[in-house]
C-alpha cells in the first residue's frame, strides 16, 4: 500500500499506462482502475473482482471536453448536468461514438451501445486520471458483491493476495456510496442507481421532470449496481422498519446478532453499530459497518430503515441490495 504524495502519483499513473490495475480513492468509494482502451487490463478488472462480464463499468475521465470524444450526440441537458455536477458522484449513461471499441465500456468479450462516464470529484483520482493520459475505467475496488470499499484497508483486506495492484492510500472518503447514474440517452433523464446527487438536484439543473427505471433482472444492464447482488456483507441481512420502540422488542440479544442504528435509537441494545444522526452520516459510514460486522463474525444483520427521501433512497437502495430485498415492517 502507498501513502498517498506526489511520486506515488506519478507511480499509479504510469502503472495505469503500462495495462496493471491501480486502487485510488474517489469522493464516493475506493476505484480499481485501468486504461479503459486496454483490453487486457479490463478483463483484468473483471477477473480480479470476479465480476460477472455483462455487469458493465464506468469510464473516469479528468477533463470535461474528454466527454465529448466519447459521446455521440448527447442530448442537451447533459451540458446543464455536467457544468452542475462535474466534478462529482453523476455518472451519465450515454450512446457512445460508432468509432469507438465495440466492447469499450464493458468486458473486451462483449459489445455495448451505451457508456457510462463521469468526473470524479476527489483531487487524488482527478491527478492520476490526467497523469496517466487515458480514460480510466473503474468499477469499486472490492470483489463481487461485497460492500464498496471506503478506505485502503477494505481494498486490501479483498484483494491481499492480488499482488499486482497498487493500492493508494487516500484516507477515508468523503460520500460512502457510488455515484447516481443517470440514463442520458434520450430526450427525459432516467435514474438508473440512485446517489447523492438527488432527482430533485437534477430536476432544478435541467427543468426536465425525471424517472426512476425500475431495477434490470433480464436484460443487459447499462448501470453497475442494477441486476447483481452487490453491496452484501458475509451474515444475511434483514432491514427493520418501524418505531424504534417496535424495532426493540421485535430484536432478540444475542451476541451473534448485529444490528444498524440510526440516531444511536436503541440504547437497550447491546451488539449495535450506530451509522450516524444524518443521510450523509449514514451513508458515509454504511459500508464500513457492513465490513466491521464481517470482522465481528455475526451471523445474522438487522438494519434500520431511514427515510426514502432525498439522499435516502440511496442509502435504501444500497440496504436493499446488501439484504437481498429482506425488510420487515415492525408492529404492523
Amino acid at each position: 500500500m502507498l501513502r498517498c504524495g506526489v511520486d506515488q502519483i506519478a507511480e499509479a499513473a504510469e502503472a495505469i499506462k503500462s495495462g496493471k490495475l491501480v486502487a485510488f480513492p474517489t469522493e464516493t468509494v475506493y476505484g480499481l482502475g485501468a486504461d479503459a482502451f486496454n483490453p487486457q487490463a479490463v478483463a483484468a478488472i473483471y477477473a480480479a473482482k470476479g465480476r460477472p462480464g455483462d455487469n458493465p463499468l464506468i469510464l473516469h475521465i479528468a477533463d470535461p471536453a474528454d466527454f465529448n470524444n466519447l459521446a455521440e450526440n448527447p442530448p442537451q441537458y447533459t451540458k446543464k448536468l455536467i457544468e452542475k455536477f462535474w466534478p462529482g458522484a453523476l455518472t451519465l449513461v450515454v450512446k457512445k461514438k460508432p468509432n469507438l471499441p465495440a466492447w469499450l465500456g464493458g468486458h473486451p468479450s462483449g459489445q455495448t451501445e451505451t457508456i457510462g462516464i463521469r468526473i470524479p470529484a476527489n483531487p487524488i483520482a482527478q491527478a492520476i486520471i490526467k497523469a496517466s493520459g487515458c480514460v480510466v475505467a473503474a468499477p469499486s475496488a472490492n470483489t463481487a458483491g461485497r460492500p464498496s470499499p471506503t478506505t485502503a484497508q477494505h481494498v486490501l483486506d479483498d484483494f491481499a493476495s492480488e499482488l499486482g495492484i497498487a493500492v493508494i492510500d487516500g484516507g477515508s472518503v468523503n460520500l460512502g456510496i457510488e455515484s447516481a447514474v443517470v440514463d442520458a440517452t434520450g430526450e427525459t433523464p432516467v435514474i438508473l442507481r440512485p446517489g447523492q446527487v438527488t432527482a430533485d438536484m437534477i430536476q432544478a439543473a435541467t427543468g426536465i421532470n425525471l424517472t426512476h427505471q425500475a431495477n434490470q433482472t433480464h436484460e443487459k444492464p447499462r448501470s453497475p449496481g442494477m441486476k447483481y447482488r452487490h453491496y452484501a456483507p458475509k451474515a444475511p441481512m434483514t432491514i427493520l422498519k418501524g418505531t424504534s420502540e417496535n424495532i426493540a422488542a421485535y430484536i432478540k440479544q444475542d451476541k451473534n446478532i448485529c444490528i444498524l442504528t440510526i440516531n444511536d435509537s436503541l440504547p437497550q441494545i447491546q451488539n449495535k453499530i450506530n451509522l450516524g444522526n444524518n443521510p450523509e452520516e449514514i451513508a458515509q459510514n454504511l459500508y464500513a459497518a457492513l465490513r466491521k460486522c464481517d470482522k465481528l463474525g455475526v451471523t445474522e444483520i438487522y438494519a434500520q430503515a431511514v427515510a426514502e427521501e432525498g439522499l435516502g433512497i440511496a442509502i435504501m437502495d444500497r440496504m436493499l441490495k446488501a439484504a437481498e430485498g429482506r425488510m420487515i415492517h415492525v408492529g404492523q
